[in-house]
């Protein structure tokens, strides 16, 4: 899956949550590629224009009963083992009220108990809290986000580009460079913007593994829309009317 010389007429955010607040890489119709953290997703829709993409790792749409969403579901079962695991499940939308770890466990798993057992959530998941819920007030009061803001899992992204799933986790060394060669064979100047970002920022703001995340997702927001497919195929959304999917590109629209 190549870069396109791109993207015809409109900008590709790819925008990953960092410890700055969001790390963003934008592929510009000139075929020149920018970076920026910025404090909030709504300051990248503010200055995007009405036919751009802003692909972002991070759940939207939240259920709000028992059944998980099947966009985690199937995701995993793509992924497979051992990657499975970095898909994880989104937590119900009543956790977004929750004001520590325990009571969001307890609100989860009382939703969830119709499914036999119910289900808490993971520390990791409820550091997200406060992003998953920026993101949720965002796309409920904002049209405009609604039209340009879809979520991607970056494996998933990985996934399509490479054809299969990533051997090693994003954190160690090797699957820093396993990741960073598989976007190499599809964008062989990205080399050059990742030395920029990591000589232009500190990791305590900006993970080295978050800048892989929005570059792989931005590097799908420009692909032509024949290539894009949305995880379920089929539409579901939330009790807000936000869809509950996953966007990824399918090399040569196949």
């Amino acid at each position: 899956m190549p870069l396109v010389s791109q993207p015809d007429g409109f900008t590709a955010f790819g925008v990953d949550g960092c410890r700055g607040g969001w790390f963003a890489v934008a592929l510009k119709p000139c075929g020149k590629a920018e970076w920026c953290v910025v404090a909030s997703l709504g300051d990248l829709v503010k200055v995007a224009e009405g036919t751009d993409r802003i692909f972002v790792d991070i759940p939207i749409g939240l259920p709000c009963g028992p059944e998980e969403r099947q966009c985690d579901k199937k995701a995993r079962e793509m992924l497979g083992a051992p990657r499975a695991s970095s898909v994880f499940r989104a937590p119900v939308r009543a956790v977004l009220g929750a004001t520590n770890y325990a009571q969001a466990c307890e609100i989860n798993r009382a939703t969830t108990q119709g499914n036999a057992r119910g289900k808490g959530i993971s520390k990791q998941t409820f550091a997200m809290v406060p992003k998953i819920r920026e993101v949720d007030s965002l796309l409920r009061d904002s049209p405009k986000a609604r039209r340009l803001v879809r979520e991607v899992h970056p494996e998933m992204c990985f996934r399509a580009l490479a054809g299969s799933a990533m051997k090693y986790r994003k954190k160690k060394p090797a699957g820093f460079n396993e990741r960073r060669e598989v976007l190499l064979h599809a964008w062989p100047c990205v080399d050059s913007l990742i030395d920029e970002v990591l000589a232009g920022t500190f990791r305590k703001q900006v993970a080295r593994d978050d800048i892989l995340d929005a570059a792989v997702a931005a590097l799908t927001a420009c692909q032509d829309a024949k290539r894009i497919r949305q995880l379920p195929e089929e539409r579901v959304e939330d009790e807000c009317g936000i869809p509950m999917q996953m966007v990824y590109a399918c090399p040569n629209g196949d």
